[in-house]
């Protein structure tokens, strides 16, 4: 029988890899749109493919942030010691450098961090159905 705080664990790492999916999913979006961006400016596109590559991706900025502080928040309900990104720091990223800088490095941060996470715990239910 599975005791109530392994089914616990089991909903939040549940819950934080539906957050992580998510972000990634925003995450390839917004970088894939700023990196066109980047390639129409380098390639002298003009300013209206330029334009409207950034205005896109300046609208994928709030559903990056937004998820990564709900990728930190569901870290740290899994483990509280993890060291995610939380909300004060997407702040002031985003407030001191660009939206830009701040939506591609710290959503990286939380999806490594996550990624670390899950690892830890498939290979913990790995090694306990392999000893069972």
């Amino acid at each position: 029988m599975i005791d109530p705080e392994t089914m616990k664990k089991a909903q939040l790492i549940e819950r934080l890899r539906r957050r992580r999916s998510r972000l990634l999913q925003a995450y390839v979006l917004h970088v894939g749109l700023f990196a066109s961006s980047c390639a129409f400016a380098a390639t002298g596109g003009n300013k209206a493919s330029i334009t409207t590559a950034l205005l896109l991706a300046l609208v994928t900025i709030p559903p990056v942030l937004v998820y990564t502080v709900l990728v930190h928040w569901s870290c740290r309900a899994v483990e509280p010691r993890a060291r995610s990104v939380g909300l004060l720091p997407v702040i002031l990223f985003t407030v001191l450098l660009t939206p830009y800088e701040s939506s591609l490095v710290l959503p990286a941060k939380n999806l490594w961090i996550a990624r670390r996470i899950l690892r830890a715990w498939d290979e913990a239910v790995t090694n306990r159905s392999d000893g069972s």
